[in-house]
């Protein structure tokens, strides 16, 4: 098959996913996956509960870093798992796909030939395909999912601390579902005017295809959500609740004694091998208490790369203004053809990730400050629909992007009752009648967040999670921008269908 015949019989694929069978032969291979490997990114969340806690990521293993070693860009999550999971515990083990691979090198052992090359070809068709099939499969409900978008971030975001912070709306959306599963009457109907869901139907079906489009681990791109149920031991679940929560949330479910030593344990290990471990100390300081009827846990894991790598070589020194004074940190440099979009408070470009979404960076005009920028709605608008923004210049960017390691945990209980998701928190209006059959004396005791984000050369790592507790074309440059991200901004890295997988504020890099 020659090349033009493939781009044919691939002509209704999204040209995106294929443009790498495009002229492609074995000598060229080799060099291009190179370059791959030294341009990469990595997103991990995890869902759960906690207590509010803001902190700055550890700079090292001298200033406290108790993570361990950081999952590189570009790692596959069994590359960085860590810890096991007891199976005395484990009732049912939620199954996930396997995704077609992107095709490398390495499946043709040296076959330079015109059979492997053929070979080479099929299985670019045959991955491009498939990816385009789950992709599209949350086409449908994107725009449902931008007033939650909306007032979720404008609630956790807006801080008048100087502090950095970051969530996961894709993280919060799914535990949340999964909670209009566990809950009836008011308290469901709650939860569900969040989400902007007129019925526990749509919940389910908008869950289902935003899980299956934003979940992908196929060697180039690692996006993996997981769930999980932890009960304790002697109390009457309904079986056909928890079923539900395992066919259409994916969710693992364990049972043992709350409170023990090996249930927690094995809770941490899970949440710890669902984010590569990159959330550790944040899940170390989750205790299951003794009173905990059940805990719910919710985890994405996502490993992407740059499609523009920065060069190492070109990162140096230089000064970043925080709102409390100046400091010294390292700045990363590229230069490349893009387009600069402009909001009425702020300016903004976008880095693509390779075969996925893309890295959004919002740098305040000098008169605003990043509080004013995430409230205002230009930012999804912007995301949402780039192609038909107005207010857009193409030229020659020239972009300096400090590093950042970035963590934050939220206590989410206050902001979800603002929201106004009220009745779940207290013990004589919650109604938990879907979860047991003894269910008087249920309430939602924890709701905690977390997540983490770093960018480096070679592209971003981050993790978040959420607990939930319930106890009893070619362009011409005509001009050059130079976009220096060195005060306080803005940033959100969406999934290849458009959801905004992270969001989140760095006040000091």
């Amino acid at each position: 098959m020659k090349n033009k015949d493939l781009l044919y019989a691939l002509n209704e694929i999204d040209s995106t996913y294929i443009s790498e069978a495009k002229g492609t032969k074995f000598k060229n291979r080799r060099r291009r996956w190179i370059a791959l490997g030294i341009a990469a990114a990595c997103i991990c969340v995890v869902v759960g509960a906690q207590h509010f806690i803001h902190q700055d990521a550890p700079k090292s293993n001298e200033s406290g870093n108790s993570q361990g070693n950081l999952p590189q860009p570009g790692q596959s999550l069994q590359e960085v798992q860590t810890g096991a999971i007891s199976a005395d515990f484990a009732i049912v083990q939620a199954s996930y796909p396997e995704c077609a691979p992107y095709p490398g090198e390495a499946e043709f052992d040296g076959n330079f030939s015109q059979e492997g090359e053929e070979n080479y070809k099929a299985m670019m068709i045959k991955w491009a395909s498939e990816r385009k099939e789950r992709v599209s499969r949350s086409e449908k409900y994107r725009n449902d999912l931008y007033s939650f978008y909306q007032t979720t971030m404008q609630e956790f975001l807006v801080n008048g601390e100087n502090i950095n912070r970051i969530y996961s709306p894709l993280n919060l959306y799914m535990a949340l579902s999964m909670l209009t599963e566990l809950t009836d009457g008011e308290s469901r109907k709650q939860i569900l005017n969040l989400l902007d869901a007129p019925d526990l139907s749509a919940v389910r079906e908008r869950a289902e295809g935003l899980w299956t489009a934003n979940y992908c681990g196929d060697g180039m791109v690692t996006s993996l959500l997981a769930n999980s149920l932890w009960m304790r031991q002697g109390v009457p679940f309904i079986q056909e609740t928890m079923q539900t929560l395992t066919d259409t949330y994916h969710a693992s479910s364990f049972q043992g004694e709350m409170g023990s030593e090996a249930f927690t344990r094995a809770f941490h290990s899970w949440l710890n091998a669902q984010t590569g471990g990159l959330l550790g100390d944040q899940v170390g300081n989750l205790e299951m208490d003794k009173n905990t009827v059940l805990e719910l846990a919710s985890t994405i894991y996502y490993s992407a790369q740059w499609q523009d790598r920065f060069f190492e070589e070109e990162t140096r020194e230089e000064i970043f203004h925080k709102a409390d004074g100046d400091i010294s940190c390292d700045f990363m440099h590229r230069s490349e053809v893009g387009v600069c979009y402009r909001g009425n408070n702020f300016s903004a470009v976008r880095c693509e990730l390779k075969m996925s979404g893309d890295m959004w960076l919002f740098l305040p005009e000098e008169s605003a400050n990043v509080n004013e920028v995430v409230e205002n709605t230009e930012v999804l608008d912007l995301m949402r629909n780039p192609g038909n923004w107005e207010n857009k210049i193409y030229a020659q960017i020239g972009l300096s992007l400090p590093r950042f390691d970035v963590v934050s945990d939220i206590d989410l209980i206050e902001g979800l009752k603002t929201l106004g998701i009220v009745d779940i928190f207290d013990v004589s209006l919650a109604d938990f009648s879907p979860m047991c059959e003894e269910s008087d004396d249920i309430y939602m005791s924890e709701a905690k967040h977390a997540a983490r984000i770093t960018v480096d050369e070679k592209g971003c790592v981050a993790a978040a999670y959420t607990i939930m507790a319930a106890e009893d074309g070619a362009v011409i440059a005509t001009e050059k921008i130079d976009f220096v991200l060195n005060r306080p901004f803005v940033f959100a890295i969406t999934g290849a269908d458009g959801t905004v997988l992270f969001i989140g504020v760095v006040e000091e890099p």
